[in-house]
């Protein structure tokens, strides 16, 4: 224990975890007996100091927090409709000739994309042609409206994301994908 005192009067006892030299208990006593005795206004300065450096600091996180939140709902939008547009690229002949069966073994292969939610498949009459549950969606009874004109819609914590299914110029059908952001 190294007892520092200030104007003659001990401070308090500091315990040393590493063995230090005179020099450096000098330097130490120097900078406490500064700061004891400097002026309110140089104690302000410090202050004011620490405080834009802990306002800055708060903001840049802020800030840099926002960025991702917004970076990432901007990533889900784009895959789910990168997403829509390859399925409704894929089921084009499903509707035309349609092959439900074909259909829904196209919409399984999003099993590997946790954030879809549901897919479907709707004919050109707006009638559920395949569908997609992703199996925790599955067991919660998850049934979905027709789809929307909208091409991207929040909807019940959801973003569904709706992609038109076109062959020679005439709407066959319409993709929907419930992704949960």
């Amino acid at each position: 224990m190294v007892e520092i005192t200030v104007d003659n009067a001990p401070l308090k006892n500091i315990p040393v975890l590493i063995p230090i030299g005179e020099e450096v208990i000098k330097k130490l006593r120097l900078k406490v007996n500064a700061l004891m005795t400097d002026g309110i206004r140089k104690k302000l300065i410090v202050l004011t100091f620490a405080a834009g450096m802990f306002l800055g600091l708060a903001f840049t996180s802020a800030s840099f927090t926002a960025w991702r939140r917004s970076d990432y709902k901007n990533n889900i939008i784009y895959f789910a409709s990168s997403q829509a547009k390859m399925i409704a690229s894929n089921v084009k002949c499903s509707l035309s000739f349609d092959d439900n069966k074909d259909a829904n073994s196209i919409l399984d292969s999003l099993r590997t994309q946790n954030y879809i939610a549901f897919a479907s498949v709707y004919d050109c009459r707006g009638r559920l042609f395949a569908y997609y549950y992703r199996d925790d969606v599955k067991r919660q009874g998850f049934i979905p409206p027709p789809p929307s004109k909208a091409k991207f819609k929040k909807r019940d914590g959801y973003l569904v994301v709706s992609e038109p299914v076109i062959v020679d110029h005439n709407l066959v059908g319409t993709v929907c994908l419930w992704a949960q952001p």
